[in-house]
This record gives C-alpha cells, structure tokens and sequence, in this order.
C-alpha cells in the first residue's frame, strides 16, 4: 500500500515518470497538474486515470532509473552494472570502492547488491558530478550506504583490504596499482571501458598487476516480442554500449616468496 513520503513510479507503456507522493499537487510536464494525495492508500500496480490517460502505480525499481535519473554523463545501463555486480560477487555486506560517478547508475547497481550492511565508496574529481549522482541515489532512497569523496580513484584512495574495486573513468589502466594497493587478496577489480585499444591497456596493465582469471566482455540485449501469431526479435536492439574487464586480485611476487 502506497504511503503518504513513498516515491512513485506513474507508468504506462513506453513512457514512466517519477513522483513523491506528499499530499501536495503539483505540474508534471507531460502529464499536467496532478494531486499526490489521491494516491495514498492505493495498492501497488493499481490503475489511475490522468487526463485522458490511465497509469499504473509502480514502486520504482533500478531498471526504470535510466528514465528518470538526471544526467550530467552517459550513465552505464543496468544490464552491465549488474553484470560488473555478478563478476565481482558483490553481495549483501561487501565494501566497495568506486572510481567515477557519473550520474550514479553503477553505484545504485553496487548499493543495491551491497545491502544495509554494505558500503561503497565513491571517488570523483568533479563536483557537479557527485551532486548529481546523490540527488539520484536519494530518489531510490540509497544514500545511507554510500559515500561520496572528491578526489581521485588513481592515487587518493584510503580504504584497505575491500571487497571489490570497480572504475568507469576514461584511464581505467591508472587504477590498476590503486586497486592492487586497496583490494584484500582475492577481491575484485573491474573496469568499465569505452574502445578495445583502452580494453587491451587496461588489461595489459592488470596482468602486470598480478591480477588473475581476468575476463572481458560486452554485453548486448534483444528484446523479444511476444504475440498471439507469433514471436520475433525486436527491431531496436540494445547494442554495444562499451567493454568490461574483470580479474582477482593475487598477492605480488614478493609477497608470494616472504
């Protein structure tokens, strides 16, 4: 049941917008005035007429993000932050240090995964950046867990013996020896990257590194669309959006020989 403070999803098919129901009415650019208050004691999924269009009443959940999320950089789409997640066994209580923040869609990915018992820690050279990003993380009520520090990811990090070390910045190579310096042995570093040549870096660098069961990928989606006469592929394919690469930490040669 919707309560009155609750975050609400206003959806219909290929269109979703995000409102605070506050018992207050208010202008939603493409829906028109629109009283919240309406909305209290409604059970989730349940229709409402606005205008002459009916929407559903969803609770907002991380794939409709990129919808509502203002963006101040291209934001990593959920099926490649959550594939980053699964590489690096992030889970309930892991502590996570993150290099970029973009508009914060990779951090909602890794709060989510890490739990209230979680944390990740964000590194970010721009300031309108780490902005952005909280006002986002504050509408899927994430910010508890996480921290926001201005600095940079290749050189500034304080964190010892973390869970997994994950960065989407333009030099993902010039974090390998932070992350090496930063994870426990055995911990995670992922990088999210835009070209092969950079790929190629990055893992050149991990290896380098004493990184280990290194992996790198793209990932790419096709909707399929279901019908009574029959199913086809869709014609707007979710293509390449950029590579990632993934390896676990050992511990360096000389500490293999001490």
């Amino acid at each position: 049941m919707i309560e009155e403070g609750t975050r609400v999803i206003l959806w219909k098919k290929d269109d979703s917008t995000l409102i605070e129901v506050d018992g207050e009415t208010k202008k939603i650019s493409g829906i028109g005035v629109v009283d919240t208050e309406r909305f209290i004691g409604k059970e989730w999924g349940s229709v409402v007429e606005l205008g002459r269009e009916e929407y559903r009443l969803f609770r907002p959940a991380i794939r409709d993000a990129p919808e509502f999320f203002e963006r101040d950089a291209q934001v990593i789409l959920p099926r490649v932050a959550v594939k980053i997640a699964l590489y690096c066994d992030i889970s309930n209580g892991k502590k996570v240090v993150e290099g970029g923040a973009g508009s914060g869609m990779l951090s909602t990915v890794l709060l989510n995964e890490v739990g209230p018992e979680g944390q990740v820690i964000t590194y970010e050279l721009r300031k309108d950046f780490i902005k952005t990003a909280e006002a986002n993380l504050e509408r899927l009520d994430l910010t508890d867990r996480w921290r926001a520090i201005h600095g940079d990811v290749t050189e500034d990090v304080k964190e010892e013996k973390v869970d997994a070390f994950v960065v989407d910045i333009p030099e993902a190579w010039e974090a390998v020896k932070m992350a090496k310096e930063t994870l426990k042995n055995g911990g995670f570093f992922a990088a999210y990257i835009p070209s092969t040549n950079q790929l190629k870096k990055t893992v050149k660098e991990m290896r380098k590194h004493d990184f280990t069961d290194i992996k790198s990928f793209e990932s790419l989606e096709r909707e399929m669309v279901v019908r009574e006469k029959g199913v086809r592929p869709s014609f707007d394919m979710l293509g390449h959006t950029g590579y990632v690469a993934v390896g676990r930490k050992t511990p360096s040669s000389e500490e293999k020989t001490s």
